[in-house]
C-alpha cells in the first residue's frame, strides 16, 4: 500500500496504536479452543520471605555439617566402596549447600551471613554423630536417620511454600532431592552390607534411635516440631571436638607399602612388563587408584580448616569428587588391563607424610607439589598412549590432566586466601620446609638429602 507514491509506514502506525490491529494477534491459525494444560500450582504459602530464609539457613547448616562429617571420617573409614562413596556424596551435599546459599542471597540474606550462620543445637547433634563408634554406625545414623529426615523436611517445605512466588525454592529442592533418593538408597544397601559383613544389626538400630531421639529433642530439622525428651547421655558430652583419624585406614583386601614411593621396589620384581610403555601405563594407573590418599588429604583439609567462605568448602568438595573419580578410573583400568586391583599394593607414603602436617601445609603440598607434578605426567602419558593407539587410557589421562589443571587454579586461589599472601613462591618455600621436616621425622630421607632436595624430587617422593 502506497501513500503519495511512497510505501505506507505501517510500523510507524503500529508504534502509535496496537489495540485492535490484526498484527497484535500474531501469525498462525486462530484457535477454535483454548485448552492448554492448566497450571495447578497453588498461589499463597505458609512462609514469609523471612521465615523462608530462616528455614533455608538451617537446611544450609545441615548440608555444610554433613559434608564436613563425611570429610572428617574419610581417613578412618577402611572399606574401599564406602570411602569412595563418601568422596562422591561430599560434593553432592556441597552442591545442595551452594544452591541453598544462592537462593538465600535472592531472599535478602547476604552470602557472608549464610557462611557465618551457627546453631548450637545443630552443632551438638553433629558432634554426637561424629563420635559414632565405627564407620558402620556413622553410615547407619547419617543415611538411615539424617538424610530421610532432611528429605521429609525438604518435601514439606516445598509443599508449604508459595508455589508461584517461591518457585525458585521449589525447583531447587526438586533438584536436591534427586541426589537424596540415590544417596538414601545407597545408604540402605551399605547398612545391609555392614550387617552381612558381621556388624550387629540391633546395635546399629540402637545408635540410629539415639541420634533420632536427639534430633527430635531439638524440634527436628526445622526446629519447629514438638520438642521430645533428650537422650539420657551423649557420647560426645564432656569430650573435646572430634579428631579425625591420623592413620589412612585400608580394608584387608589391600596389600600396602610405605617404605618407598616406587611400585617396582615394593613389588620386588613379581610383576613382569612386556614393554616400557606397559610399565609406565600400569604405574600411572596405580597412581590414580592410589589417589584414595588425595580424597583423604583434601577431606582432612576440608574438615579442619574453618572460618572460611563456603566457596572454599564447595571448591574443596569438587576436588574431592574429582579425586574420587580418579580413584575409580584407576581401579577400573586395572581390571581392564587384566589385574585384580586388590592384588596390586596400595602406596601409603604420601598420606603418611601429610597426615600430621598442619592442614594448610598438607593442602599446599598436595596442590603445589603433587598436583602440579601429576599434570605433566598425565599429559605426557596421554600423548604417548594416543601415539600407540591406546585411546582408552589416553582419553582417561587426558580427562585427569584437565581436572588437575582446574585443581591447581582453585587451590592457588584458596592458598593465597588462607596464607594471606599473593606470593605462591612464599607458600612453596614454607611448605617445602614443613614437608622436609616431616620426611626427616619419618626417616624417609637423611639430612644430606634434605639440604639439596628439589621441588620435583619432593613431589615425586610424596606424590599426590
Amino acid at each position: 500500500m502506497e501513500r503519495n507514491g511512497h510505501p505506507a509506514d505501517t510500523h510507524g502506525e503500529m508504534e502509535n496504536s496496537w489495540s485492535n490491529t490484526p498484527e497484535l494477534r500474531g501469525i498462525g491459525v486462530p484457535l477454535a479452543k483454548y485448552n492448554f494444560p492448566k497450571d495447578q500450582r497453588r498461589l499463597g504459602g505458609d512462609f514469609s520471605v523471612e521465615e523462608n530464609a530462616k528455614r533455608l539457613l538451617r537446611f544450609f547448616y545441615f548440608e555444610r555439617n554433613i559434608l564436613r562429617a563425611l570429610a572428617g571420617w574419610s581417613m578412618g573409614t577402611p572399606e574401599f566402596e564406602v570411602k569412595v562413596e563418601f568422596g562422591r556424596h561430599i560434593y553432592w551435599h556441597a552442591e545442595a549447600g551452594m544452591k541453598i546459599r544462592t537462593r538465600l542471597s535472592e531472599l535478602r540474606t547476604a552470602e557472608e551471613t549464610t557462611d557465618k550462620f551457627q546453631s548450637a543445637e545443630i552443632a551438638e547433634l553433629f558432634s554426637e554423630l561424629l563420635y559414632s563408634e565405627t564407620p558402620a554406625h556413622l553410615v547407619a545414623a547419617l543415611y538411615g536417620v539424617f538424610l530421610p529426615h532432611l528429605k521429609q523436611a525438604y518435601l514439606e517445605h516445598s509443599a508449604h511454600t508459595d508455589q508461584v512466588a517461591d518457585a525458585p525454592t521449589v525447583r531447587m529442592i526438586r533438584h536436591i532431592l534427586s541426589d537424596y533418593e540415590e544417596m538414601i538408597a545407597w545408604g540402605k544397601g551399605a547398612i545391609e552390607a555392614y550387617v552381612q559383613g558381621g556388624y550387629n544389626e540391633a546395635e546399629l538400630h540402637k545408635w540410629q534411635y539415639h541420634i533420632e531421639k536427639l534430633l527430635r529433642s531439638m524440634g527436628g530439622i526445622t526446629g519447629t516440631g514438638t520438642l521430645m525428651p533428650r537422650p539420657d547421655s551423649l557420647r560426645s558430652e564432656g569430650k573435646p571436638p572430634f579428631e579425625r583419624s591420623f592413620i589412612a585406614t585400608r580394608d584387608p583386601r589391600f596389600g600396602t607399602f610405605e617404605h618407598t614411593y616406587e611400585y617396582q621396589v615394593a613389588d620386588g620384581g613379581r610383576i613382569e612388563y612386556a614393554t616400557d610403555f606397559d610399565k609406565l601405563r600400569l604405574n600411572l594407573v596405580r597412581t590414580q587408584r592410589d589417589e584414595m590418599d588425595a580424597i583423604e588429604t583434601f577431606g582432612n583439609v576440608l574438615y579442619e580448616i574453618r572460618d572460611v567462605p563456603f566457596g572454599f568448602d564447595y571448591d574443596l568438595s569438587r576436588i574431592i569428587w574429582d579425586e574420587t573419580r580418579h580413584t575409580e578410573l584407576g581401579h577400573k583400568a586395572m581390571e581392564a588391563l587384566g589385574h585384580n586391583p586388590y592384588d596390586l599394593l596400595n602406596r601409603l607414603l604420601g598420606i603418611k607424610v601429610r597426615t600430621k602436617m598442619p592442614a594448610l601445609y598438607s593442602f599446599a603440598e598436595i596442590n603445589l607439589f603433587g598436583e602440579a607434578n601429576i599434570v605433566q605426567e598425565c599429559l605426557r602419558y596421554a600423548r604417548e598412549a594416543y601415539d600407540k593407539g591406546d585411546d582408552l587410557t589416553g582419553r582417561k589421562f587426558d580427562f585427569v590432566n584437565a581436572d588437575e589443571r582446574t585443581h591447581l587454579s582453585k587451590g592457588v586461589h584458596w592458598l593465597k586466601h588462607i596464607f594471606q599472601t599473593d606470593s605462591v613462591q612464599e607458600i612453596e618455600q614454607k611448605t617445602k620446609k614443613v614437608a622436609v621436616d616431616r620426611l626427616l621425622e619419618l626417616g624417609i630421607i637423611n639430612h644430606d638429602v634434605a639440604l639439596t632436595i628439589s621441588h620435583r624430587e619432593l613431589a615425586k617422593i610424596i606424590g599426590e
